[in-house]
């Protein structure tokens, strides 16, 4: 929500509490912003050198729309993404200076942490100002020792928080200290934009998204060497423990859903007219799915045990027209189609010589197969700088996590 010039900005004490006669003193002047363009050039500057400087904060920061408004009292992010900054934050800061460019480099990295780590969305039932502190823990000591621009003076910080998860750290006393819960105020409970809140499935969807933005944020960062290892550390955590493989590879799927209208059951209101339309009720419907399976032997039959179950479950959610389940090692050693009647998927180990991965694209792309997404079950070794598709990937991998394309995510066995 964008507001005209002059904002007045009333914070949390706009109305003052009793003195102690029990008289009500005046309300304070309204703090109003001085020149809203001066603050724009300089956020926008912040952006740049911080994209220049850490490109995985500014990479992340870059796709975020911002909204300067005075219905925060500093900075917030929304779950969805949205990132909300107020505009007299920048002119006075917490202790009535104005932020440099280097404390907005730090404010804006922080906002991103925030969408990063889903913080909105895995807050649950914690209390937000407690949940808060424990989050802006973990995302201050992390920016500092990763140097991302200047810390701002007033926040709160604990060394060595980086190292740990914001559950970790969670303590309900929190909820009752003294002044705020943060850099950016309180985590609410995760709404849209409208402030309606969010169901399962658009919960799913956020958290999918924005741990794929993270890892392709994290990727770019490392191929130009600017991905600080304390900050590598705290991307693993949260990829590849906190969250489970399957869970990740669900959200990922669920969100390429398309609604189709179901011809199944036909809409009764309009038969007696003689006209045969859809029903109202709406069918998960995707394109079809490639499965590449790495026949090279690291692939055992444990893990392709664990992998039907679960892939046949996000099957059953995603309906895809089609799924080809191609098995390869240094070619492709054979082919198997299943459509929705054929359900469930059943993966058996094949071949056993040695690892490439493009035989895989090549035989998709020979046989006309345009794909919603390539699925690649692997442990990671092979050409896996040394090959070219132009189809959306999710690589699966046991160890190798080295890929020079697509969305990598960690298959950890439930049974280890």
């Amino acid at each position: 929500m964008t507001f005209p010039i002059p904002v007045h900005i009333v914070g949390p004490n706009a109305v003052p509490p009793p003195l102690a006669d029990g008289s009500v003193p005046p309300a304070p002047t309204p703090v109003v912003v001085q020149d809203l363009e001066a603050v724009k050039r300089d956020v926008t500057k912040a952006k740049s050198l911080l994209y220049l400087d850490h490109p995985f904060f500014g990479a992340t920061v870059a796709k975020r729309p911002i909204i300067y408004t005075d219905t925060v009292p500093t900075a917030a992010m929304s779950a969805t993404g949205q990132m909300y900054i107020n505009p007299v934050f920048i002119e006075t800061g917490l202790q009535g200076d104005r932020l440099t460019t280097r404390q907005i480099m730090f404010l804006l990295a922080h906002e991103a942490m925030h969408y990063m780590l889903c913080h909105a969305t895995r807050r649950g039932s914690r209390l937000p100002k407690a949940w808060n502190i424990a989050a802006d823990k973990v995302i201050n000591d992390t920016l500092i020792h990763a140097n991302v621009g200047d810390w701002i003076e007033g926040g709160v910080t604990f060394d060595g928080a980086r190292e740990y998860a914001s559950e970790e750290l969670y303590d309900a006393n929190d909820e009752d200290g003294p002044g705020p819960g943060g850099i950016g105020g309180d985590i609410g409970a995760p709404c849209d934009e409208n402030g309606q809140p969010l169901d399962e499935s658009q919960i799913n969807r956020i958290e999918a998204q924005a741990k794929i933005d993270t890892i392709q944020a994290a990727k770019a960062a490392k191929a130009v060497g600017k991905l600080p290892a304390s900050v590598e550390r705290m991307i693993d955590r949260m990829i590849h423990v906190l969250t489970p493989w399957h869970t990740i590879l669900e959200r990922w799927m669920t969100g390429k859903i398309k609604d189709g209208q179901s011809w199944r059951t036909p809409n009764r209101r309009f038969i007696h007219q003689g006209l045969y339309l859809p029903g109202t009720n709406y069918i998960p419907k995707m394109g079809p799915i490639v499965i590449g399976v790495d026949t090279s032997g690291s692939i055992g039959q444990a893990e392709l045990n664990e992998f039907n179950a679960h892939i046949n479950r996000i099957l059953e959610m995603c309906n895809p027209e089609m799924v080809y389940v191609v098995y390869c090692d240094a070619e492709v050693n054979k082919v198997v189609e299943y459509t929705p009647d054929d359900f469930p998927v059943q993966l058996s180990p094949y071949g056993g010589g040695g690892t490439s991965f493009q035989p895989v694209f090549d035989y998709v792309d020979a046989n006309g197969i345009d794909p919603e997404v390539v699925v690649y079950l692997t442990d990671g070794y092979g050409d896996q700088n040394h090959f070219t598709t132009k189809h959306e990937t999710v690589w699966l991998t046991t160890h190798s996590e080295d890929f020079s394309w697509g969305t990598v995510v960690k298959f950890e066995s439930e049974a280890a």
